[in-house]
């Protein structure tokens, strides 16, 4: 009961999470499927892939119902992230799942890349008394096609690592195609849901999915999602921001260090 009550509990944590910063959430299931739970890394990534679709369809409602989302945009990331966690998924069954250091090496190199970028953004942002809508603005803007682009790379990085890459789609919309940021919030979510959808699958029949826990989880992330939505204008991003540079830098030297011991 108390393991049930626990998944659960992830998934809210990471629902909301999701909603807020637009990631998928899977940089909270991940290390707690595999820490918490118990779970074998290759099980982590694909029970915590499965339940990213749910987290990434219900914080997509909730900021389309807010009109934060961007739909052409969610559709050309989409389109290429389809590409992309065909390829990610190929690479990840003859390859990562049976090559367990390169895989911890890999997310612990990702986690790194996150803790670096979350912490450069709260120093940039730290003390600035312009909103976000302010200097968004600035932002250089590329043809749009090249959002395919971006959701070839993080499709593929999806379909090997099992995190929904929003970490990579949200500041690119922003830096890139001068989104304003609760746009690219919601535009990535929903961008999102496909190719976390395909992965998931693709996870399931390849036999590395709990579906339990991925399903329990995935109930959590759909009460988070919608909590985070109705919060996200009143919480400070930079208190989220710094937690989460401390936590992807533990987690980071949590991975590398399994490669020394």
């Amino acid at each position: 009961m108390i393991s049930y009550i626990v998944m659960v509990a992830v998934g809210i944590a990471a629902g909301v999470l999701g909603a807020i910063l637009g990631v998928g959430g899977g940089v909270v299931m991940l290390p707690a499927t595999e820490y918490i739970l118990g779970l074998t890394t290759t099980l982590a990534i694909g029970t915590t892939l499965f339940s990213i679709m749910f987290t990434s369809i219900s914080g997509a409602y909730g900021h389309y119902k807010e009109g934060n989302v961007h739909i052409t945009s969610a559709l050309l990331i989409g389109a290429g992230g389809l590409v992309g966690v065909l390829l990610g998924s190929y690479v990840f069954k003859q390859y990562l799942s049976s090559h367990i250091k390169m895989l911890e090496f890999l997310l612990g190199m990702l986690f790194l890349f996150m803790a670096i970028r979350m912490a450069r953004e709260y120093w940039k942002e730290r003390g600035q008394a312009k909103l976000d809508t302010d200097y968004i603005q600035e932002g250089k803007r590329l043809p749009l096609w090249t959002l395919t682009l971006v959701g070839l790379l993080t499709g593929s990085l999806t379909g090997m690592l099992g995190l929904g890459g929003g970490f990579i789609m949200v500041p690119a919309m922003i830096w890139l195609f001068a989104a304003a940021p609760y746009q690219a919030v919601g535009t990535t979510l929903l961008a999102m849901f496909p190719i976390s959808a395909v992965g998931a699958f693709i996870k399931l029949f390849q036999g590395y999915v709990d579906l339990r826990v991925a399903l329990l989880m995935g109930v959590g992330t759909i009460i988070g999602a919608q909590l985070g939505v109705l919060v996200t204008r009143y919480i400070s991003r930079l208190v989220f921001k710094f937690i989460f540079a401390l936590l992807f830098t533990y987690l980071s030297f949590n991975y590398l260090s399994h490669l020394i011991s």
